[in-house]
């Protein structure tokens, strides 16, 4: 029997290499040989037993791979981006399966696919069940029939295609703070719009380089760290802030000396702090937006006073995921973006130290780790 070797998940704080055997395809599946993996943060917080999730798991979202075997159905059954599948080709996967298009998000709001309950997602779904291989911290993944399937353009590496999913959580972010069909100029995000980026980890630099590629005028970063600051700038910031070096005051002061005394356009919270989003709140003007993606875990909770909400006439928006098309903008912009983008993996390890790339994930300066399996 031919054995595949998966990072496996055990429980929070335990992974390990395990061997699964290698699965036959179904007629309408593929199966993936992986090239490049991303460690994400909610790879960390799995690790840390911050999410209720079926071990054990096999975790990995963020990855590029070459197709090893396809079932003679699967062009059929998949939703493919760039033209029919074969073996050899090169490809990235949504890792959110297909909507099921029959409860009531799917029925009544079927532009946010991302809100139904009924997907399963590669890298939080059991390894338990057999073929096992759900996850991309490993040597294979299998993709069912349900999968949103996208061909890589040519000239894009293996390694930079792994960034896809991502820049494509980065790119939604920005993207709720449009205002389509407004008839004039001062709502929402557009081209010249003062933003604020608070936290510049890799989703908040995928932002500020959105931002930046889709025609932002001033990009203020904040972080407490002068490394991400010094990347965000290469990302397209314009002026960057350090939470440890001014007090929010100070903080607050220098924004406001920016934006004509009265606060940026657009504030994205991308630190996954909460005291970051009432300072956010805080600091975008009177009319503004202000979008909440950081917090896909949950760290807690802050004071909110409904007044400022009122007497600013703010929106406010979450931002969960993406739909599923979201992934060909997030391959164009990483095909054609003049901006260093490989500059953001730091890091390059076997899939033999997936914990310490778990480990590193977050400090000091390591923005992005890619597994190699």
């Amino acid at each position: 029997m031919v054995t595949v070797q998966a990072a496996t998940m055990l429980q929070p704080g335990e992974i390990a290499l395990r061997e699964y055997p290698k699965p036959e395809v179904a007629e309408d599946a593929l199966l993936l040989k992986i090239a490049a993996v991303g460690v994400c943060g909610s790879d960390k917080h799995m690790y840390a037993g911050k999410m209720n999730l079926p071990w054990p798991v096999i975790p990995g979202h963020e990855f590029s791979g070459v197709v090893e075997s396809i079932g003679p159905k699967a062009n059929g059954s998949m939703k493919i981006v760039g033209g029919p599948l074969q073996e050899g080709d090169r490809v990235t996967v949504v890792p959110g399966s297909q909507a099921c298009g029959k409860c009531w998000y799917c029925i009544h709001v079927p532009h946010r696919p991302q809100l139904c309950p009924n997907r399963s997602v590669f890298g939080f779904r059991t390894s338990a069940e057999a073929p096992h291989l759900f996850g991309a911290f490993s040597e294979y993944l299998y993709v069912p029939g349900d999968a949103f399937v996208l061909k890589l353009p040519g000239g894009l590496s293996m390694e930079r295609a792994a960034l896809t999913e991502p820049l494509a959580v980065a790119q939604r972010a920005v993207a709720r703070a449009l205002a389509p069909g407004v008839p004039y100029a001062g709502e929402g995000f557009g081209s010249g719009a003062r933003c604020g980026v608070m936290g510049v980890g890799p989703i908040g630099l995928f932002v500020v380089a959105s931002l930046r590629n889709m025609g932002a005028g001033e990009i203020i970063a904040v972080d407490m760290s002068e490394e991400r600051l010094a990347f965000a700038k290469k990302f397209g910031a314009t002026q960057t802030v350090n939470l440890s070096k001014l007090s929010r005051e100070e903080r607050k002061e220098q924004i406001l000396s920016w934006t004509d005394g009265v606060g940026p356009d657009v504030v994205i919270e991308a630190a996954g702090v909460p005291a970051a989003f009432e300072e956010g709140l805080d600091l975008v003007r009177r009319g503004g937006k202000l979008v909440e993606v950081g917090h896909y875990g949950d760290p807690g909770g802050v004071e909110i006073r409904p007044h400022v909400v009122c007497n600013k006439d703010v929106d406010i928006f979450g931002s969960w995921a993406y739909p599923q098309i979201q992934f060909e903008p997030a391959l164009d912009m990483l095909l054609r973006t003049p901006l260093p983008i490989d500059d953001i993996i730091t890091h390059r390890m076997p899939l033999s130290q997936v914990q310490a790339g778990i480990e590193v994930t977050g400090t000091g300066d390591c923005l992005k780790v890619i597994l190699e399996p």
